[in-house]
């Protein structure tokens, strides 16, 4: 299980997600190698690659947003 906490903001290609549930909120790829860039709450900069029909969860916490997904999702 992949896990990851930002203050920032998550980019990911408009037209590669979906929305499948909004609470608790998560997102579907929805094609093959669909990436998110995630700057993380130490300031590193991620970027995860996702198998179409990929799922990200998204939890919050105050200003905190908490990403996480299964490893068998990501490429």
């Amino acid at each position: 299980m992949g896990e990851l906490a930002t203050n920032g903001d998550i980019s990911m290609g408009e037209n590669d997600w979906g929305m499948i549930s909004k609470s608790p909120p998560m997102y579907e790829s929805g094609v093959d190698n669909a990436v998110i860039e995630v700057t993380d709450t130490e300031n590193k900069v991620h970027k995860i690659t996702f198998k179409k029909g990929g799922v990200l969860n998204v939890g919050r916490e105050g200003n905190t947003l908490y990403l996480a997904w299964d490893d068998s999702d990501t490429v």
